[in-house]
């Protein structure tokens, strides 16, 4: 075959003449919508659909046979004018028997552009957040990646899990203060903002029973699968107070769920058969996205604990609705409030 660096270069051309004047407030390409981009370029470059594998749960996203040879391509796309992104898993990323992957990036911040280089080249850092990943950033100087500098290119070779663990271990001796177990440990206050948000998402999206003040799963999934240790769970999802919406009050779990609507619906969309039956007890693979979401909005309903505190907000702000009304009268009417508001974020998020 030929080489692999010329038909990339003609692949990006291809896709930088597609995205020539979309962002930059023009318009708006979601990850799903550049994947069909570049797989359009993949097509058009003369490549047989059926010599093409493409997975986005598995690394990389497009595998390409061609004859003996076998290529994969990693698509990326930022909305920020820097050509920075979380990589792959370290557990997964190039133990994948293709002779060479390469990362194709879309930036839509500022003037839209497209570029690729191959992975290992533009591995910029090696973090753990729900995993030990690698960071990529294309703009690195040749030489001064990750691997090169931490004399570290044996951690794309070693496929003996607890051999793995302590290499990664051992790279991420640093002065920040990290804790270890089987596997590296970081604490949960040093994520970012963005990564504490997605925490919660995770949270409430695969263990509703959080809304509910019991985190006996959660706990245990995010120390030993996500291997980010946390000193007091409940202030991921109730830390902070009430807050007053239209027609009822909510509780701070209740009032981020709704507020990060967009967050939640991605992260139903990217469920599995798998996550679905584990975290919902849910056998149905042909469920519709809206089928999804429904089944997850009844689960919160049947979870979601109301505090005195806020049966008595509630009581305070709306005594034409609760007037002579038991309390589980009360807290079915906020329940029901919460679900409807919930909803209708929902159907907003969608619209966009």
């Amino acid at each position: 075959m030929e080489n692999f660096d010329e038909l990339l270069q003609r692949i990006t051309l291809r896709v930088q003449k597609k995205i020539e004047g979309i962002g930059g407030g023009k318009g708006k390409v979601r990850g799903t919508d550049f994947e069909k981009i570049v797989y359009e370029a993949i097509i058009a470059e003369g490549i047989d659909d059926e010599s093409i594998s493409h997975s986005v749960r598995k690394f990389p996203d497009f595998r390409i046979n061609q004859g003996s040879s076998k290529f994969g391509i990693e698509v990326k796309k930022t909305d920020s004018d820097k050509w920075e992104v979380p990589g792959g898993s370290v557990y997964e990323s190039l133990r994948n028997q293709i002779e060479a992957t390469f990362v194709l990036m879309g930036k839509f911040g500022g003037e839209p552009e497209a570029r690729y280089r191959k992975y290992e080249e533009c591995i910029s850092d090696l973090s753990v957040t729900h995993s030990p990943r690698f960071q990529l950033n294309l703009d690195i100087p040749f030489g001064e990646d990750y691997l090169t500098k931490n004399n570290a290119k044996d951690l794309l070779d070693i496929s003996e899990r607890n051999e793995l663990n302590r290499r990664i271990r051992e790279l991420l001796r640093t002065d920040v203060s990290t804790w270890y177990s089987d596997e590296s440990i970081i604490a949960f206050t040093q994520l970012s903002p963005e990564e504490k948000k997605q925490f919660f998402v995770d949270g409430v999206v695969l263990f509703p029973e959080v809304t509910g003040r019991d985190y006996s799963k959660f706990a245990p999934w995010m120390t030993y699968k996500c291997l980010v240790w946390c000193g007091n769970v409940r202030d991921v999802f109730s830390a902070g107070g009430t807050k007053k919406f239209d027609d009822f009050f909510a509780s701070a779990v209740m009032a981020r769920i709704i507020e990060r609507a967009n967050y939640i619906i991605s992260r139903i969309e990217r469920m599995t058969p798998e996550e679905l039956d584990h975290h919902w007890k849910c056998k149905d693979k042909n469920l519709t996205l809206e089928d999804k979401i429904e089944w997850w909005i009844n689960l919160i309903q049947s979870k979601v604990y109301i505090s005195e505190k806020v049966i008595d907000k509630n009581k305070e702000s709306f005594p034409e609705l609760y007037k002579r009304k038991r309390k589980n009268k009360v807290k079915e009417i906020i329940i029901e409030r919460f679900c409807n508001a919930l909803r209708k974020a929902i159907e907003e998020q969608r619209e966009v």
